[in-house]
């Protein structure tokens, strides 16, 4: 006999990565105990940790999360966050706020289609292909700037930066509101199931009548558009648009990634885990800022040493030992 599931039981399902949500419960747990002189557990702190995820690499690991879904991968996030700013800034100096935003947009659709483009068309590899793009890009902006950052002269643009509603960044609510309408796209349209579908089987996918290179090249349009978002914010929040910004920034954007359970070689994770993955990741950095005795170089060797753990997680390797139980257990839970 079918029982229906409960309302909490169809939400936890569609929203929970539980092995992320539990490493984050482990980690704040940890944080909150080592760091109760500071107050860690404070609205500000948290909201700090909100902050720092919205304003750093929490709006490109959205973006190349469509991507790697597909068993694909984009290394041109940073360098397509730091054009975008740099022309919306440019735009709104001469007058354009609103234009600003839809020009620096414009700038990430267009290159995610292009880098779609190679990928889906011209079959080169994502990894070639969005290395060429990257350093295109990343030229661009730095004959654009002259290598020097251009200040923000518009003040409805920079005040996008600086608005608090109930005592919350706004900035905080546009990377809410991105992680949901990506969470949506993923879960209830036809594209997220073809996303899904094509990382996991591509040849399969063909089979089934669904059309590939749309997909991809849609998907790489996507990244390219949230990572443009998060240019503008940046470009918003340092009041100028930097020849540098986001740089690395698609290193920490994958192990968001890795660290939420996106599977690297597609088909499999969840939005839920990249939320969660970034949270990780903005705790991380809050701990080594909490200790100054601590060579922030270790941070980035903690990270590595995470991912690596992450990535092996999902491996047949280690798949093929877990008992048959605990397989079952894992298929149930799906």
């Amino acid at each position: 006999m079918h029982t229906k599931k409960s309302p909490v039981r169809r939400v936890w399902k569609w929203f929970a990565s539980r092995n992320t949500i539990i490493a984050f419960l482990l980690l704040f747990t940890v944080a909150a105990i080592m760091f109760s002189n500071r107050n860690f557990v404070s609205f500000n702190s948290i909201h700090n940790i909100f902050r720092k995820v919205a304003q750093d690499n929490g709006v490109a690991a959205l973006g190349i999360a469509f991507v790697i879904l597909l068993g694909q991968i984009d290394l041109s996030v940073g360098s397509t966050l730091a054009l975008s700013g740099v022309i919306s800034v440019l735009v709104a100096n001469a007058g354009y706020p609103l234009l600003g935003v839809g020009a620096g947009i414009a700038v990430g659709v267009l290159a995610g289609f292009i880098t779609g483009l190679m990928v889906a068309k011209m079959k080169i590899s994502s990894w070639i292909a969005s290395l060429a793009m990257m350093l295109a890009l990343r030229s661009v902006v730095l004959l654009i700037t002259n290598q020097q950052p251009i200040p923000l002269q518009s003040a409805i643009f920079m005040d996008l930066g600086q608005v608090k509603w109930f005592k919350v960044s706004i900035m905080v609510y546009i990377y809410l509101a991105l992680l949901f309408i990506s969470m949506f796209i993923s879960r209830h349209t036809r594209f997220g199931t073809g996303l899904y579908a094509v990382g996991g089987n591509e040849e399969a996918a063909r089979m089934m009548g669904l059309k590939v290179d749309k997909i991809k090249i849609l998907a790489y349009v996507i990244c390219g558009a949230i990572c443009a978002v998060g240019g503008i914010m940046m470009a918003s929040r340092m009041r100028g648009a930097q020849p540098l910004a986001g740089t690395t920034w698609e290193t920490y954007a994958i192990a968001s990634c890795a660290l939420g359970g996106l599977k690297l070689t597609g088909g499999e994770g969840k939005f839920s885990g990249v939320f969660f993955g970034s949270l990780i990741i903005a705790i991380l950095n809050t701990m080594f800022n909490y200790s100054p005795s601590i060579n922030t170089w270790w941070q980035n060797i903690l990270m590595g040493a995470l991912v690596l753990i992450s990535v092996g997680l999902q491996t047949d390797a280690i798949k093929l030992r877990l008992p048959k139980a605990a397989k079952h257990t894992a298929e149930v839970n799906k």
